[in-house]
């Protein structure tokens, strides 16, 4: 059912998707950026917002800020799933597995790259602060409209 806290949940996360994307393109190769990157980035924030966050939005504000570092994992989760996922689907059409469970391991390896490669302070700072500010938004207007 749709809620004040679930929308500005969603807002919040997928504005903080957007500047996660936007963080994150100069730490691509060069050329590298695929082209679903923003929209991947927007979309899982709104997800997470939505499904994740909005759902428990309402019951605190120390609560609140659990709720937001959930909402971020599941973002930077699916985030980094799905773009692992595309660059094995890559891989695989260039036949570089030997099998199809192969492939399926090498979508957590592909992760892990990724996470290496997006460790920097700036991607660290924004997600701790997006989360902790998103949730605070979304709590407020979760209270305030019931």
């Amino acid at each position: 059912m749709p809620t004040a806290g679930r929308l500005t949940a969603a807002l919040a996360l997928a504005i903080l998707g957007a500047y996660i994307a936007y963080l994150t393109v100069p730490l691509f190769d060069e050329g590298g950026v695929p082209s679903f990157w923003w929209p991947l980035c927007i979309a899982a924030g709104a997800w997470s917002g939505w499904v994740v966050m909005g759902k428990r939005a309402g019951r605190g504000y120390s609560a609140a800020v659990g709720n937001g570092f959930t909402g971020v994992a599941a973002l930077v989760f699916w985030v980094l799933f799905l773009t692992a996922g595309a660059a094995m689907l890559e891989k695989s059409m260039r036949r570089s597995y030997d099998g199809p469970m192969e492939a399926v391991i090498d979508v957590f390896q592909l992760m892990w790259e990724f996470v290496q490669q997006f460790a920097t302070q700036d991607v660290g700072v924004a997600l701790v602060v997006g989360a902790i500010a998103s949730a605070f938004f979304s709590e407020f207007y979760a209270k305030r409209f019931p």
